[in-house]
């Protein structure tokens, strides 16, 4: 599977998870087949620090985009437009970009210092209270690295996330490692090529979308 294809299982996956969360909570179904997401994301993240060009720039779209998403994602998950309880995943997404940067330029001559940072981009997340914290973090430096072992980090990311579930009573999140499958069947390639910007409006729009169609169904 290319990149592209990764992506487009990952929406398919996030718009199916956020409709049974958003729309038919009684349904768990749709919430399992929405556990494939987020760790594809954070592998095509990881991904996406190797290979980027400008890691300023992609910093700085993850913000962006995690302040744009903030209001639809309270609306939607929360139904009031500003709940300070919890933050949206740009937010994860952003922290684990800057930590595979720590990483990339600091690590080989100072290696405690970069983990000392990578520790701290964690708890970040979790003093911020970002969609899935500090696992999410650490989820996107297991894959970052193990960039050259693929079979190593779903390895990883399978005991992590048995932990993560584990502890924090997430019986549904026990159903994610389903991910490791198209993860191992990824073959390095981009793939098709789309205007990357679809795949990053897909989240906001869609949450808006879901907000709205609860508000006129129910």
């Amino acid at each position: 599977m290319s990149g592209f294809w990764l992506k487009i299982l990952a929406m398919i996956s996030m718009l199916i998870d956020h409709t049974g969360m958003v729309l038919f909570p009684q349904m768990q179904g749709l919430r399992v087949l929405g556990r494939l997401a987020f760790p594809l994301y954070c592998f095509l993240l990881a991904e996406g620090a190797v290979h980027t060009s400008d890691s300023k720039r992609y910093l700085g779209r993850l913000l962006g985009f995690a302040l744009l998403s903030e209001i639809p994602f309270d609306l939607a998950c929360h139904n009031t437009a500003l709940w300070m309880q919890s933050q949206n995943v740009f937010f994860t997404l952003f922290l684990g970009l800057a930590a595979c940067e720590l990483l990339k330029r600091f690590a080989p001559e100072r290696p405690f210092w970069s983990l000392v940072g990578v520790a701290g981009l964690a708890g970040l997340a979790e003093i911020l209270q970002t969609d899935y914290g500090a696992f999410g973090v650490g989820l996107v430096i297991v894959f970052y690295i193990c960039r050259t072992s693929p079979a190593r980090g779903t390895i990883l990311f399978t005991i992590l996330n048995t932990g993560f579930s584990l502890l924090n009573h997430m019986t549904l999140q026990l159903a994610a490692p389903v991910a490791v499958l198209p993860i191992l069947l990824y073959n390095g390639q981009r793939g098709r090529a789309l205007n990357k910007y679809v795949f990053y409006w897909v989240y906001p729009i869609h949450l808006l979308l879901l907000f709205f169609l609860r508000r006129f169904l129910m």
